[in-house]
């Protein structure tokens, strides 16, 4: 006669068990982790916006503006990055942007698009920055054709901080993009540098 093989119910039950207390450990640390990815890939995202802006700005030898951009066409009056940015040659200074794309345009004294960046999907990252000269909000940089960071005349120079937070507003990570009055950027862990708002 041949006998069944399988799983007693014992042993299943014990199976689901250590499967259940794995799970357990392992979700809250895979959150962190996709975290601190998106936190990462924001910051590098930031830095490199910035490059390019300034990089455009002495390649055209034309104003190019980074502003908060909710809907990757204008600039908006806000100081939370996070809805997403803009990379625009700001042709009459105005510092308002525009939904064209630079590829699509013939003049180039004419404002249009260079790089768009949508809003992060992370709820619990946030994007803020304040200038170094009065440490009012960030709302936006503007690189002259010289590759300086100037608004009509005035030097700018400011840190972003990149903050992640848990489900209890605590932040558990953050990093600073750091620009210099030169139009240099710089990434930076030290936390005296960054300034993490109350809730993201």
């Amino acid at each position: 006669m041949k006998k069944n093989s399988g799983f007693t119910l014992i042993e299943l039950m014990i199976t689901l068990f250590i499967v259940g207390i794995l799970l357990a450990v392992g979700v809250p640390s895979m959150r962190t982790f996709l975290q601190n990815n998106q936190l990462i890939a924001t910051t590098n995202e930031l830095v490199s916006a910035i490059h390019i802006a300034r990089s455009e700005a002495l390649k055209l030898n034309k104003k190019v503006t980074i502003c908060v951009s909710a809907d990757g066409k204008s600039c908006v009056s806000s100081e939370k990055w996070a809805q997403g940015w803009i990379v625009f040659v700001d042709a009459n200074d105005d510092r308002v942007g525009t939904g064209v794309n630079c590829s699509a345009v013939a003049d180039v004294n004419t404002d249009c698009l260079l790089r768009v960046h949508e809003a992060v999907d992370d709820p619990l990252l946030s994007v803020s920055g304040t200038y170094d000269s009065n440490a009012a909000d960030i709302e936006w940089f503007t690189f002259t054709s010289r590759g300086v960071p100037k608004d009509r005349g005035a030097s700018q120079s400011g840190v972003f901080s990149i903050c992640s937070f848990d489900t209890s507003n605590s932040v558990i990570n953050s990093r600073a993009v750091v620009l210099s009055l030169s139009g240099r950027v710089r990434v930076s862990d030290n936390a005296a540098v960054i300034s993490c708002p109350a809730s993201p």
